[in-house]
């Protein structure tokens, strides 16, 4: 079945049963295909019946997200974290938002939480790493203290990202993106002085969970 006809499935199970569980799923595919806005209705319409659908308000913080909705995305994504800490997916995606802010602190403590529910990920262990040094490089020597983990407690509130955070923040995903494109077996370090290429421009949702 394609993917087309699946959502087209999944429309008309949840349109003759509005109550289906199959809304989840809706959502779902309709975020895939970047119908966010329908991503969004759908999900919303489900968690009525079905409030601790976990995997459908993640879908929904997600394409909220997308949608520039940031504090929206927020709310529901800490929903499901507070309600299950150990869903890898709304860490990840906690993650992401903080990063695309410019949150270094906070992408950091999430990214931290999902690599220790995913110790096999490489990647993600790769990304906490670089991280790790870009937090730490921007704390003044004085105020350092221990190391990332002072950092985080010396963060009460968000606050607006200075230009350095940005473009720390722009380095760091630039070299994701460029080890990807150089394949297995090649680490950040080795890619990060190449060239820029289109897909540095800007963030974009890198890793979608299944």
């Amino acid at each position: 079945m394609g993917e087309t006809t699946r959502l087209e499935e999944l429309k008309r199970r949840v349109e003759a049963d509005p109550a289906s569980i199959a809304f989840a799923s809706l959502a779902e595919e309709y975020r895939r295909a970047a119908r966010f806005d329908e991503a969004v209705e759908a999900s919303r319409a489900g968690l009525r019946f079905h409030p601790t659908y976990v995997s459908a308000r993640v879908t929904l913080g997600r394409s909220l997200m997308e949608l520039g909705l940031y504090d929206q995305a927020e709310r529901e994504l800490h929903v499901v974290a507070r309600s299950t800490p150990d869903n890898l997916a709304a860490r990840r995606a906690l993650g992401d938002l903080y990063w695309r802010q410019a949150d270094l602190v906070h992408a950091l403590e999430q990214l931290q939480l999902a690599s220790g529910l995913a110790p096999g990920d490489g990647e993600l262990t790769e990304m906490v790493r670089e991280l790790e040094l870009e937090v730490a490089a921007l704390q003044p020597p004085d105020e350092m203290g221990t190391g990332v983990e002072a950092a985080a407690e010396a963060v009460v509130e968000p606050v607006p990202a200075p230009v350095a955070a940005i473009e720390a923040l722009e380095r760091f995903y630039r070299a994701i993106v460029r080890r990807r494109a150089a394949g297995p077996g090649v680490g950040t370090a080795e890619v990060a002085a190449a060239p820029p290429t289109h897909r540095d421009v800007e963030p974009t949702e890198q890793r979608r969970a299944s």
